[in-house]
């Protein structure tokens, strides 16, 4: 039975009306398919809740659930099938003409007989990102949004971030990548699918440029993706949020600390507080779980490997309230929800704060030691919050491209593979391994709360003109457990910015920054901190194949060998925003 037969007939029994057959013509003559879900009792004129998506509104459950969600609460729902999917016109390259597209579809349904003129915009993932695309246009009848791990509409903000939704650090999320564009990247429906792909072999394949090509024969946007250079001017052409943007379109935030772009999902909320007027609210809530899990894993009790209590909040009645204010002028909304809301692992609670990060995390630096064998988990390789008297010293390591270092869980999505784990998982599988360095704390002698975004300072040398460098933050329990607290990368080149890539001077000590993104995380009394230093995280990250040279097209890899510098005149360090005990 196809999924939208199941939505019709509960529509039906619930007295509501479904259009499965509306064709919107957009400004440059391309016709939009999309499904009209409109109750037959009530009110005439009535708010819309808006849903875009590139996944076929007939098949995709998020689209069909809340066609019938919503208007059983009296709203028109529009559920629209993004150029060139589903049964749309056009080509899909996300997320070119999102912005304008959204605003003809806006000036199409306030001219409607049902609509009051007000419309909501909802969804998560890629459902979230088109709701920023549209918010960039500041149109009249956009009255509020609620986009939902959607930290991927974020592009450029200056020259020190470029993501676009598919980079960390200038490395490609290739798992997250290539099984999003295998799935989802045609430029159109009629492209056939993938057929049966083993996507864990697959993403060993070189070159990564054409891999979704040998695997999904057909025109796809994966390869414009890693194809143009970061900032490059022709990135523009998408509609991605930059740091120009200004929106006035009230907000409800929400996204989880596994999602692959919660550091992006945070710098648009700072962004929006700066430039939206004083009178446009948003509210963040970030709780924990993976992409697109803040309800089912709140329920279920679990992220990872990790027991999370308390995590559950309202949100289908945030949802119900927020509309019902914005769009039908009924109740005070979510007044009564700060600024930011966000969950700590670990402590198992909410905490509140008007900005991020919180004003009161003050940043604490843990130095990394050891006398030149921090090696593996039964290495010398020390953590400590004193920099100490200890001589210079450099551990170093033998990065392979052809054995990458592996990743277990993580902030990872989308990948198609069922066997891929996400979320914080044991550690302890991979760390003793040659090419991983292990830095380990005492055990705390007071619980410490991290609340913020965590940043690598490390001064590193390597034999390879370009490499990368990965960061990990590890909770180590007292039964040897060793969780994923966070991870960040960083590819050398982009080291003083993604406008000037640099190759590296070899066996030259260069100083670098990596980002290890934001999270709410409480280690215990008792237990240790641990950080992991590497150069891959593989599948989850591309693998640079350290030749400096076009590492998406490229076929030969070399080994480098990686230094990381302490002591002396130059420490490498941990920077972590931490809210003391009260």
């Amino acid at each position: 039975m196809p999924p939208h037969w199941r939505t019709d007939a509960r529509a039906l029994l619930s007295g509501i009306r479904v259009d499965h057959k509306v064709r919107i013509r957009m400004r440059d003559g391309v016709e939009l398919s999309a499904s009209l879900y409109l109750p037959r009792a009530g009110a005439e004129r009535r708010g819309t809740v808006l849903v875009r998506l590139p996944y076929h509104r007939l098949r995709y459950g998020e689209g069909l659930r809340s066609g019938l969600f919503f208007s059983r609460h009296g709203y028109a729902v529009l559920v629209q099938d993004v150029r060139g999917t589903g049964d749309s016109g056009g080509e899909l390259l996300p997320w070119q003409h999102a912005t304008e597209d959204g605003v003809d579809t806006l000036d199409w349904i306030v001219k409607q007989p049902w609509s009051n003129g007000k419309v909501g915009t909802f969804g998560c993932s890629a459902l979230g990102e088109l709701q920023f695309a549209l918010a960039r246009a500041r149109h009249p009848a956009h009255k509020a949004m609620v986009p939902q791990g959607a930290g991927g509409a974020l592009g450029s903000l200056g020259s020190t971030h470029a993501h676009y939704g598919w980079y960390e650090g200038g490395v490609f999320l290739l798992a997250s990548g290539f099984g999003w564009f295998l799935d989802s990247g045609a430029l159109r429906p009629d492209v056939p699918g993938p057929g049966e792909v083993d996507r864990a072999a697959a993403v060993r394949e070189l070159p990564v440029r054409s891999l979704v090509e040998r695997h999904r024969p057909g025109p796809n946007g994966y390869p414009w993706f890693l194809s143009t250079p970061l900032l490059d001017p022709r990135w523009q052409d998408l509609d991605y949020v930059g740091d120009k943007d200004r929106f006035a379109t009230p907000a409800l935030v929400i996204n989880t600390w596994g999602d692959q772009t919660i550091d992006e999902t945070l710098l648009m909320a700072e962004l929006f507080r700066r430039q939206a007027p004083a009178d446009v609210p948003q509210h963040v809530v970030i709780g924990p779980g993976n992409h697109c899990g803040h309800e089912a894993d709140a329920e279920s009790g679990q992220f990872g490997e990790l027991e999370i209590p308390n995590a559950e909040q309202p949100y289908r009645e945030w949802y119900l309230k927020w509309f019902d204010h914005w769009l039908n002028g009924k109740g005070q909304g979510l007044i009564e929800l700060p600024p930011y809301l966000y969950y700590v692992i670990g402590e198992g609670r909410w905490r509140s704060a008007d900005s991020w990060p919180p004003a009161e995390a003050g940043l604490q630096r843990w130095y990394l030691a050891s006398p030149g064998r921090a090696g593996g988990r039964d290495g010398t390789g020390r953590l400590a919050t004193e920099l100490g008297t200890q001589p210079p010293a450099f551990d170093e390591y033998r990065y392979d491209p052809e054995n990458p270092t592996p990743s277990l869980g993580g902030a990872i999505c989308c990948t198609g593979n069922p066997e891929q784990r996400f979320g914080p998982v044991d550690q302890r599988p991979i760390e003793q391994r040659d090419d991983l360095l292990v830095y380990t704390s005492e055990p705390l002698t007071a619980p410490l709360r991290i609340a913020g975004r965590m940043k690598a300072h490390l001064t590193i040398s390597s034999s390879a003109p370009d490499t990368d460098f990965i960061a990990r933050l590890v909770h180590v329990w007292p039964d040897g457990r060793a969780t994923t607290i966070q991870e960040g990368a960083l590819r050398a080149r982009y080291r003083a910015g993604f406008a000037t890539p640099l190759a590296l001077p070899p066996d030259q000590p260069q100083e670098l920054t990596v980002d290890m993104r934001s999270i709410a995380y409480q280690v215990p009394a008792g237990h240790r901190l641990r950080l992991h230093i590497a150069s891959s995280s593989f599948p989850r990250l591309e693998r640079n194949l350290n030749t400096g040279g076009d590492n998406h097209g490229e076929t030969r890899a070399v080994v480098a060998r990686n230094r990381v510098y302490h002591g002396g005149d130059a420490p490498s360090f941990i920077e972590l925003p931490i809210i003391p005990e009260r």
